[in-house]
């Protein structure tokens, strides 16, 4: 076995040995948990948003709200893997898409609002550099899991309030309702990250996916009543 070879395989045992060290047995059965039910609410929530959609009778309202609901299912889902798995090479393999899924989530929750809401050309610049964003992010993840998580947390913030670009167009053309549910899974998301950084506390991680399943739910609402 060369050098270079054993050098891949002690690293590849250290990033296992971190997996196992990362949440403690109970913590990361809340974590499968939750976004296992979170996962289940999704397609329930994507079944829901296309019958709504349908009713419209406009291609652009089914593909973006196809969009969100899509994204809802990937992030849950990849989540719910992840933490299900045992440490290994697979559990290094979901963590790249569960922290990608972020990225998707983001901006598929963006395309509807874009769509429905904003007004040309702004909506095409966001929704471009929404998902530009959103494939570099998935390729840094992919080369840098489990490294700058500060950077990682401040690009999510980022993607997710990017929409003061188009606050005007927002206030303008949303309905109340839209507009309320929008601003609170908004909040919700962002302090979630709160304890998503706060590594000291015990399960602070589930408590994390609780503020994602919330600010979902709200995002969700928000779609709904687009239409």
């Amino acid at each position: 076995m060369s050098k270079k070879t054993k050098n891949r395989n002690k690293q590849l045992l250290a990033k296992i040995h971190k997996q196992a060290e990362d949440f403690s047995r109970g913590e990361e059965i809340a974590n499968f948990v939750s976004h296992t039910v979170g996962a289940g609410l999704a397609i329930i929530a994507f079944i829901i948003l296309i019958i709504r959609a349908s009713w419209t009778r406009d291609i652009g309202t089914i593909i973006s709200f196809m969009a969100f609901g899509s994204g809802l299912i990937v992030l849950y889902t990849m989540s719910s893997i992840y933490h299900g798995l045992k440490p290994g090479t697979a559990k290094m393999i979901f963590e790249i898409f569960d922290h990608s899924a972020i990225y998707i989530l983001i901006a598929a929750s963006y395309t509807p609002f874009l769509y429905l809401v904003v007004n040309p050309p702004t909506n095409k610049i966001v929704l471009i550099i929404q998902w530009t964003v959103c494939f570099l992010g998935i390729a840094f993840k992919a080369f840098f899991t489990g490294k700058f998580k500060l950077l990682s947390t401040l690009l999510y913030l980022i993607m997710g309030w990017m929409i003061v670009f188009a606050w005007g167009d927002l206030i303008n053309n949303i309905n109340r309702v839209s507009l309320v549910y929008l601003i609170a899974g908004g909040v919700l998301y962002s302090l979630g990250t709160i304890f998503y950084s706060w590594k000291i506390c015990k399960f602070n991680h589930m408590i994390w996916h609780i503020f994602v399943i919330l600010g979902s739910v709200s995002h969700f609402l928000a779609v709904y009543y687009l239409v």
